[in-house]
């Protein structure tokens, strides 16, 4: 019978830093992006590149998942 040993947690690679500024760094700064284009469009300079911009930087969160973990 083998002893159950816990397992040591592993030590954050370069890899886990990219993958967690992929997740949250891309929606932030889509969001912002996307907000600031919505208050400016309230004034009546509608600009949709603005819009797209922040929702290609939302939509590319899920790059995040290409990226291996630990």
């Amino acid at each position: 019978m083998s002893a159950r040993h816990p397992q040591t947690p592993r030590p954050r690679t370069w890899r886990t830093v990219l993958r967690l500024a992929l997740q949250l760094g891309f929606p932030l700064v889509g969001i912002v992006v996307i907000a600031r284009a919505a208050v400016a469009s309230i004034g009546g300079e509608i600009a949709p590149a603005r819009f797209a911009l922040g929702l290609l930087l939302i939509v590319l969160t899920v790059s995040a998942r290409l990226v291996p973990g630990r």
